[in-house]
């Protein structure tokens, strides 16, 4: 039967917003964090200055107004100092609002390219994903956040210190002295705090995924009568926790007090020295009242060194990461539409080994799966059936030999186009947000027509239209649809346009006896109408569909033993090789 082509998922890119490659947006990013560097140091000594020009302002009124009273004087020195303090607001807000926009910035043109970039890593894509996700936050929290700002403010301290200098040396002395003492308590604090803060959050967890796997077996948990049991595990465990937490907020408590006892000496401390000095005959001028208004300034970088310090680590080793990731991306950049006539994939001598591992998951692997046939693969957990299949569909380049769609790498094709021809059923039915028509539209407008044709083609439409909302059903975790339901949605959207070839991984995993044959005779139909399919499976029934089994064992592919099982009641093509 001639195979009528439907329309497949839209990929026209908006005008003008090219996507940039992990390893271009990493140069954005570090050009970004530049600027914010700049505006952040220049608008620090702007606001140092208007800090000062609010010390000066007080001295002024201490110096000029109460020897003479003249209340013209006091007057303009008062709207001198309501100038000053207004400029140092202001400049301060601009200065916030200034790095969220950058912070937020960063983050949307960071975001996208760094995941795409990790959903194309071997091995658990989500979970890099979610880290990418996780340092692109940490980068956008501590631009934005008061890391940067401290910085600056400690840059501008030996400015500070300078003109302490010039009153007297023992002021500069002075307030060395206890910018160590804060420096210190800041980062013990930070330790003893940040480790039991760990040992909490590690205790709470353990509670919250205990309570979990009662809540997902409370009805064993009844029937056994675990209960409590249960509740006595979780008494201890959130004991545990509330132990570690009220030793982290007492360490945070006493550090406090003792920072905040360092500021006070800083304060009162100035005003006694400076009276010592004069006793003794020394010229102080207004240096101890300089040094007691500019007391707090000084010692604010280091009562927060603790966090600072940690809070740059962090984000230090997620940009360490981010880098990592975005050296690893092979990007869009030589991507191209390549024509597909037939959908006649081919694999030769394809090996394959994770990074640092002593030996390969995969060698010298050939493989044809032509137009209109069904291959199945089998074997056991961890041979490497899935990463066969992600390197099938260009997501994992082979570590040597090459995989070809009509002629052309897989790993090479844009990955827009070549979701046209090949569709892809993961062993993980992931369906994000949305209806399902727009699950199976890819996300894209829905073409309606084609969205139903590729229902039909799944054998799900009977399901989709017994859907509270039919296609307009909404798609959550907690929605209404089960996980065979999912699955048969998620094969509904890798059949959307009608592809030429179908690549699935444990295609009946969630699904029972009746959905199994189902999708058997899928198989059959799919491949009498042209359709070439490649699958994991170890199923018998399922293999028994295929024309023709192979087992990957020892990360290579051999002809399966012909067993009665997978034979099936009708003639079977006989086992090739796997080239």
């Amino acid at each position: 039967m001639a195979m009528r082509r439907l329309p497949g998922p839209s990929a026209a890119p908006v005008p003008g917003a090219a996507p940039l490659a992990a390893r271009g947006v990493m140069e954005v990013a570090r050009a970004e964090m530049g600027v914010a560097m700049r505006f952040t140091l220049w608008l620090g000594i702007v606001l140092a200055l208007a800090g000062f020009g609010v010390t000066v302002s007080k001295m002024m009124i201490w110096q000029v107004v109460l020897p003479t009273g003249n209340p013209w004087t006091l007057s303009g020195l008062a709207i001198l100092l309501c100038i000053a303090i207004a400029m140092n607001v202001a400049l301060d807000q601009l200065r916030e609002v200034g790095l969220l926009a950058v912070s937020h910035r960063l983050a949307r043109r960071m975001a996208a390219p760094l995941v795409m970039a990790a959903a194309q890593q071997p091995g658990r894509s989500d979970i890099s994903a979610g880290q990418a996700l996780r340092d692109v936050e940490e980068l956008r929290r501590n631009v934005a956040g008061p890391v940067l700002t401290g910085v600056v403010d400690a840059v501008i301290v030996p400015l500070l210190i300078l003109l302490l200098l010039y009153f007297h040396w023992a002021f500069a002395v002075f307030a060395l002295a206890l910018c160590l003492i804060a420096a210190i308590l800041s980062l013990v604090g930070e330790r003893l705090t940040r480790r039991a803060l760990i040992a909490s959050n590690d205790a709470h967890a353990q509670t919250s995924g205990l309570v979990a796997d009662a809540m997902r077996c409370a009805e064993s948990v009844e029937a056994m009568g675990m209960r409590q049991a249960l509740a006595t595990s979780w008494e201890a465990r959130m004991e545990e926790s509330a132990t570690a937490l009220r030793g982290a907020q007492n360490a945070g408590r006493w550090i406090g007090a003792a920072l905040a006892t360092v500021s006070g000496i800083g304060t009162g401390g100035a005003l006694v020295l400076g009276t010592v000095l004069a006793a003794n005959g020394a010229n102080i001028g207004m240096g101890a009242l300089v040094c007691m208004l500019t007391m707090s300034q000084i010692l604010g970088p280091f009562t927060r060194l603790g966090g600072a310090v940690t809070d740059w680590a962090d984000a230090l080793a997620a940009w360490q990461r981010l880098q990592g990731l975005s050296r690893a991306d092979r990007g869009p950049d030589n991507a191209i539409a390549f024509p597909c006539r037939e959908g006649r994939l081919v694999m030769e001598r394809v090996s394959f080994a994770h990074r640092g591992a002593p030996r390969a998951l995969l060698r010298d692997v050939q493989l044809v799966v032509e137009p209109g046939r069904a291959v199945a693969i089998s074997g056991t957990a961890g041979a490497g059936k899935t990463t066969l299949l992600r390197i099938a569909v260009g997501m994992v380049k082979p570590s040597a030999g090459g995989c070809f769609l009509d002629g052309q790498s897989t790993s090479q094709w844009q990955r827009e186009d070549f979701a046209r021809h090949v569709g892809y059923l993961p062993q993980d039915p992931l369906l994000t947000d949305g209806t399902v028509a727009e699950a199976i539209a890819r996300l894209a407008a829905p073409d309606m027509q084609a969205v139903m044709e590729a229902a039909r083609l799944a054998d799900a439409a009977a399901m989709i239209a017994g859907l509270p909302m039919g296609y307009a059903t909404p798609i959550r975790a907690e929605g209404p649809l089960s996980a065979g339901q999912r699955q048969r949605v998620a094969l509904a959207r890798a059949l959307y346009g009608r592809p030429k070839l179908l690549v699935m991984d444990e295609p009946a995993a969630f699904l029972d006896a009746e959905g199994e044959q189902r999708l058997v005779r899928l198989i059959r139909r799919l491949t009498a109408e042209g359709m070439g399919i490649l699958f994991t499976s170890h199923r018998p029934a399922l293999l028994a569909a295929a024309d023709r089994v192979l087992v990957l064992r020892g990360g290579q592919l051999a002809p399966a033993p012909l067993t009665p099982a997978i034979a099936g009641p009708a003639p079977r093509r006989p086992a090739g090789e796997a080239a």
